[in-house]
C-alpha cells in the first residue's frame, strides 16, 4: 500500500463557500480520492483553513505551513508521496509579499520534505506540487478585495514559479487551472463539482507517478 500525505489549506480541509462548514469527507476531494485508489493507497488529509507556506500570521494563530511541515512529516512517515497545495493565503495583504516570495517560499518547503527521513526506508519521499487553483473574481465579496489585493492576476502568476521549481527540483507537478470549479460566492473554494474534478486530476496524477 502507497501512503499519500494531502498537505494543504482550507481547500484540502474541504471549507464550503459559507466559509463556516465542512464538506462530508466523501464529499471532499480527499475522500472522493481514498475512495477511488483503495485499497492500493492510503490517502492523508492534512488541510489547515489559512494555512501559508512559510509566514505566520499576526491575525490568525497557527497557520505557518513551515513550522508543522516537519512534525507532519514525522507523524504520518513512511511516505510514498508528500502533496502540496499551498499558496493561495500568502497572497493576503497582510503579508506583503509577491508571488515570486510565495515562490520561494514554497522552495522553501520543498528543501524541507527533500532533506527528511519521511519517505521509504528513511528516505526523502516523491513530491507532488501542486499550484493552487487561481481565484475567481466573479462574485466576490467587497472585503476579499482588501484582504486579498489584485487577487485574480497574483494567484494565476503563482503557476510560473512553482513550474519552475518543479522543473529544477525534478518534481512531479500538477497545474489544475481551469480543471477545477469553484464557488461564485468568494471565487476561491470548490463547489461539490470542483472536488470530484480535483480528486479525478490527482488520481490520474498518482497513478501516473507509481505506473
Amino acid at each position: 500500500m502507497k501512503t499519500v500525505l494531502c498537505y494543504g489549506d482550507s481547500n484540502t480541509y474541504g471549507l464550503m463557500p459559507d466559509l463556516v462548514s465542512r464538506y462530508p469527507r466523501e464529499k471532499r476531494w480527499t475522500g472522493i480520492l481514498q475512495k477511488e485508489l483503495a485499497p492500493e493507497y492510503y490517502i492523508i488529509e492534512e488541510g489547515l483553513g489559512g494555512r501559508t507556506t512559510v509566514w505566520d500570521d499576526p491575525v490568525e494563530e497557527y497557520k505557518n505551513g513551515k513550522k508543522y511541515l516537519l512534525p507532519c512529516l514525522d507523524s504520518h512517515k513512511p511516505l510514498d508521496l508528500v502533496v502540496i497545495m499551498l499558496g493561495t493565503n500568502d497572497l493576503k495583504s497582510r503579508f506583503s509579499v509577491t508571488p515570486f516570495d510565495i515562490g520561494t517560499s514554497m522552495e522553501n518547503l520543498i528543501k524541507t520534505v527533500m532533506k527528511s527521513d519521511a519517505g521509504i526506508n528513511f528516505k526523502p519521499p516523491k513530491i507532488l506540487l501542486v499550484t493552487p487553483v487561481p481565484i475567481h473574481s466573479v462574485g466576490r465579496p467587497m472585503d476579499l478585495d482588501q484582504m486579498i489585493p489584485d487577487m485574480e492576476n497574483r494567484s494565476k502568476a503563482l503557476e510560473y514559479y512553482y513550474s519552475r521549481i518543479a522543473e529544477n527540483y525534478h518534481l512531479d507537478y500538477l497545474n489544475p487551472e481551469g480543471k477545477v470549479e469553484v464557488n461564485e460566492i468568494d471565487g476561491i473554494h470548490y463547489t461539490e463539482k470542483g472536488h470530484i474534478q480535483m480528486a479525478e486530476l490527482m488520481k490520474n496524477k498518482i497513478k501516473e507517478i507509481f505506473d
